[in-house]
């Protein structure tokens, strides 16, 4: 079982939000396709901003706007409460967590001169201006590095921001995915759909608008 870190890498950090918006854009880096392998995930993280939900915020936002979630969850595959998926006869095993959706000029699909669903926000935008990088050993341990955006302007201004609370909130959230996407893998595991040998891919959702999905 692999032991899991959260090293915050940094000390008093002062924030005050300011609901200006710059967290609500949303880059997808033309650098990378549909799939991203694990080698390249660090590279990915750098280039890119996306606001990933939880199946909890998924189910808060649609509960509470009666919207449907395929209104505002981008996933490579056709969301069905599943993030694990298999290809290429089980020797690709693509991790399909859902973002949220964007609108052709990058903004968030909630966004109009401001959230328009800021008591229902995902966990990732309560987090922001601060992120999770995910890295691995070769022990198969996991960091969760937490940094934080230097360009939002709300940085250095405000209280000091709750480094134990920013931590426990990394570590419910990575967690519950984990659970899940355990229980999804030993599933499809036990019905003979993967590979020994399969290759383990993040996917790049809602990286081209307007286009069909992938059954």
């Amino acid at each position: 079982m692999p032991r899991v870190f959260i090293n915050a890498a940094f000390h008093n950090i002062r924030f005050k939000f300011g609901r200006c918006g710059t967290c609500c854009h949303h880059k997808r880096p033309e650098a990378f396709g549909d799939l991203v392998p694990l080698e390249r995930l660090n590279e990915f993280w750098e280039k890119s901003n996306l606001i990933y939900l939880t199946h909890e915020d998924i189910d808060n936002i649609s509960g509470e706007t009666g919207l449907d979630p395929s209104d505002f969850v981008d996933t490579l595959y056709r969301y069905d409460g599943k993030s694990v998926h298999v290809d290429d006869s089980g020797k690709r095993i693509i991790l399909d967590f859902p973002v949220m959706k964007s609108k052709k000029d990058t903004t968030c699909v909630f966004y109009d001169n401001g959230c328009t669903i800021y008591s229902l926000r995902p966990k990732a935008c309560r987090l922001f201006p601060f992120r999770v990088d995910e890295k691995t050993n070769a022990q198969g341990d996991i960091t969760l590095d937490l940094s934080y955006n230097q360009s939002c302007p709300g940085i250095g201004k405000g209280k000091i921001a709750d480094k134990k609370e920013l931590e426990r909130l990394v570590y419910e959230q990575f967690q519950q995915r984990s659970e899940s996407v355990a229980a999804e893998v030993r599933i499809l595991a036990q019905e003979g759909k993967i590979q020994r040998d399969a290759r383990i891919y993040r996917s790049h959702p809602g990286r081209k608008l307007n286009t069909e999905l992938i059954p």
